[in-house]
């Protein structure tokens, strides 16, 4: 009996030990760290510790408008630490200068007023060719030359015209000198005559106008027809450092309309051109236009006369302009409203065709009172910051915060800002005051 009772000791020892495991196991849940578990409690005693206790005052116990009706809210915790815990960071009201802008994506384009398209007036071979794509060129500077025998038909008719009407002239002077031998009838034949003749060479110098090449008639009166077919060949090359005696008259010139770039140059000497076909492409970069693609709901608040500062991709420099129109209609794929905006450019620095982003500024306060974005909460339709107690760093001051109602206004990139409700040197909630939002939400629907 004694043989069989030792050896069943140790058997009975390690059941004993299991057992006690099992009940320790069961009482505490098998949680390790000493207390019940997660699943046995919906929070831990920690989690519940760390939450505030929320307090309704009456009306007037608390500073700043009420969040509720006729009750203001106070969210008391049990000490600076536990706020602390919570993941709840502050910031003080401050005033500082706020500027609301409204940011898009755009291009820079060229002005079309700042644009012009020269064709070949009448149509010849190209004679000489004097710019290229990318040339700076003055107002009324010579591009090309173009040798037109259209040219050439109207100075001749312009010439036929001009002694013409001398022809007439001198006719009709001659008549009224010999009154005594002329019936009045031949002298008013005369005068229409002249009038006639006067008629076709202003018709024949505008002619010459069309062309680009401007006469005036009286230059050329007092003038020996030699004298007037030098001058005629001439007309419009004056500055074209050619041969005098071997300018033909079928010279047209082709000018740039004002100064600026050539921006393409679509001729060669030697090449025939048709009258109306496009040569040089001339543009005016000193003024640009910016162009943005603004959301419907920010187009409502953007106007002519704003301020632009457009900023191109890859360069770190922002360039001014002031809006001059915004669209009257959202573009059909992307429904963005166009706003275009006209920028100083006589250095050159925005560059056609640039992507980039632009801020357009609606409004500039000098010193507004501001908090960053996370401090402001929508609550019942109205607006709440979380202000902390006056006396909360007192060793015996409440550890607490009163949600406050308030008026905001403008926004820029990190703040809002405060209309009414908040003063400067307040300590507001920003980083996890969602946390006394719920709060305020759970006790909202619990009363």
């Amino acid at each position: 009996m004694l043989r069989r009772f030792v050896v069943m000791v140790p058997t009975a020892a390690v059941l004993a030990g299991l057992a006690a495991a099992t009940y320790w196991g069961h009482t505490t849940e098998w949680n390790f760290g000493g207390g019940k578990s997660e699943a046995g409690r919906p929070t831990s005693a920690r989690a519940e510790a760390e939450r505030p206790v929320v307090r309704f005052l009456p009306a007037g116990a608390g500073a700043g408008d009420l969040p509720l009706p006729g009750r203001n809210v106070r969210f008391e915790f049990g000490s600076a630490g536990e706020v602390d815990a919570t993941g709840i960071d502050i910031t003080p009201v401050w005033p500082t200068r706020l500027t609301e802008e409204v940011t898009a994506g755009g291009e820079v384009t060229f002005d079309p007023a700042r644009i012009a398209r020269l064709p070949a007036r009448a149509g010849g071979v190209t004679r000489r060719v004097f710019k290229a794509a990318g040339d700076p060129v003055r107002a009324g500077e010579l591009l090309a030359l173009i040798d037109s025998a259209e040219v050439g038909k109207a100075k001749a008719e312009f010439q036929q015209a001009l002694v013409r009407a001398r022809l007439r002239e001198r006719t009709r002077d001659d008549l009224v000198g010999a009154k005594t031998a002329t019936s009045p009838a031949a002298i008013r034949e005369a005068v229409a005559a002249l009038k006639e003749a006067e008629v076709r060479l202003l018709a024949a110098s505008q002619t010459l106008t069309n062309l680009g090449l401007l006469v005036k008639p009286a230059d050329y009166r007092g003038l020996v027809p030699k004298d007037a077919g030098r001058l005629m060949r001439l007309l419009g090359v004056e500055d074209a450092d050619l041969d005098p005696k071997a300018v033909a008259a079928n010279l047209l010139p082709v000018r740039a309309s004002f100064a600026g770039v050539v921006l393409s140059a679509d001729v060669v000497a030697g090449e025939v051109v048709e009258a109306g076909t496009p040569l040089f492409v001339i543009v005016d970069p000193s003024r640009v236009w910016v162009t943005l693609h603004v959301g419907p709901e920010d187009a409502r608040r953007v106007a002519a006369g704003q301020q632009v500062f457009f900023r191109p991709d890859g360069s770190s420099s922002e360039y001014p302009a002031t809006v001059i129109s915004v669209g009257t209609a959202a573009d059909e794929a992307t429904r963005t409203v166009p706003v275009r905006a006209e920028a100083e450019n006589a250095a050159g620095a925005l560059r056609a065709s640039t992507l980039g982003r632009g801020r357009v500024v609606l409004r500039e306060v000098p010193k507004a009172v501001v908090v960053p974005h996370d401090a402001v909460h929508p609550f019942r339709g109205r607006t709440v910051v979380f202000v902390r107690d006056p006396d909360f760093l007192k060793p015996d001051g409440p550890k607490a915060f009163h949600a406050r109602a308030v008026t905001t206004g403008g926004r820029d990139e990190r703040n809002t800002e405060i209309l009414t409700g908040l003063s400067p040197g307040e300590i507001v909630a920003t980083k996890g005051s969602g946390v006394l939002l719920s709060e305020l939400t759970r006790a909202a629907v619990d009363r």
